[in-house]
């Protein structure tokens, strides 16, 4: 507590991160105070340490400090910090942050949380600005998606296809919130189409691009075909994972069993794993397996061998519900 309150440089910022949480209270004077140390280690953990406060007075110092602020780093984490609430004195500041490669990434993504009339411009410039860092650049696509403007699904499908694996990646992140938090009418099919097919081609990220198409029912069309016709096991697994075999009256789900059960041999352990949670997920829901199918459930007894544990695991799972029915 001591070395906490008066030490200095290095040795302070390590009593400042080692202290347990319940210290906090205790040192508030002194962190106040810390904030304006000269030392960037000690003002990243001081400033660390007084995010969980809530006092106004403490917010405002925090904000000041950030005002303030010249080190990069310090910096990132005042506004990860800030951010994260949503304080609106932020949007300044990190508009001044965006173009350092250190800091900006944490600016972008306090912009998406900021009113989206006022950071909109800036992201855009972040997003579509060659000059920015790529990290910046996709923090700020994610940030678009956050920000759920009219014009966010157009600007980042427009850079789906971005050479920058980094860019890609915040592109999809970004694409991804705005289809949880729901997509207009008119923008669900464009959606689909493409992340559809950029789940065939782009395998840097597969699985970012499966957690975005999750829950978009017009994508289900080509979801089905990449399930038939997969360029690759982890692109099917992929695929069979978006295949929700909960409505045992839909036609196109009876179907999809049947991919699940056509899949079980797969050489690709992520496919049949995906396979038997699909089957899973039919039981559990009421369904059945389809007259005949005892050479499946042979199938399956044998998955409960498979050298991975999580495919013994759902298999073994599946095996009880097929035995007992749902609960």
């Amino acid at each position: 507590m001591r070395t906490a309150r008066q030490g200095t440089g290095a040795a302070r910022a390590r009593a400042l991160e080692g202290l347990p949480e319940r210290c906090t209270e205790r040192l508030l004077d002194s962190l106040l105070t810390a904030l304006h140390d000269p030392s960037p280690a000690v003002r990243i953990q001081a400033a660390r340490r007084l995010f969980p406060v809530e006092q106004q007075q403490v917010q405002g110092k925090l904000v000041a400090a950030l005002r303030t602020e010249e080190h990069p780093e310090v910096a990132a984490g005042l506004l990860r910090g800030l951010g994260g609430v949503g304080d609106e004195r932020v949007t300044a500041p990190a508009v001044r942050w965006l173009r350092d490669p250190v800091a900006g990434p944490s600016a972008a993504r306090a912009l998406g949380t900021a009113d989206p009339g006022t950071a909109a411009p800036h992201l855009r410039t972040a997003l579509t600005d060659k000059t920015f860092s790529p990290h910046t650049r996709a923090a700020a696509a994610a940030a678009v998606g956050s920000a759920g403007r009219w014009d966010a699904v157009w600007l980042l499908l427009s850079l789906l296809d971005d050479p920058d694996d980094v860019i890609r990646a915040g592109v999809i992140d970004g694409l991804e919130t705005l289809v949880e938090n729901g997509l207009r009418p008119w923008e669900r099919h464009p959606v689909a189409w493409a992340l559809t097919g950029h789940l065939a081609t782009d395998d840097r990220h597969t699985w970012r691009t499966r957690n975005a198409l999750d829950g978009l029912t017009q994508a289900l069309p080509d979801v089905r075909r990449l399930a038939d016709n997969a360029p690759s096991g982890e692109v099917l697994a992929a695929a069979l994972s978006l295949l929700d075999g909960d409505d045992p009256g839909d036609e196109h789900t009876r179907q999809d069993v049947r991919r699940f059960l056509l899949r079980l041999d797969d050489p690709h352990e992520p496919v049949r794993y995906e396979s038997v949670l699909g089957l899973e997920r039919w039981t559990e829901a009421g369904g059945s397996l389809p007259p005949g199918s005892e050479v499946d459930r042979c199938r399956l007894a044998a998955l409960t061998e498979d050298a991975s544990p999580r495919l013994r695991q759902a298999a073994a799972r599946l095996r009880g519900l097929l035995d007992t029915g749902p609960t």
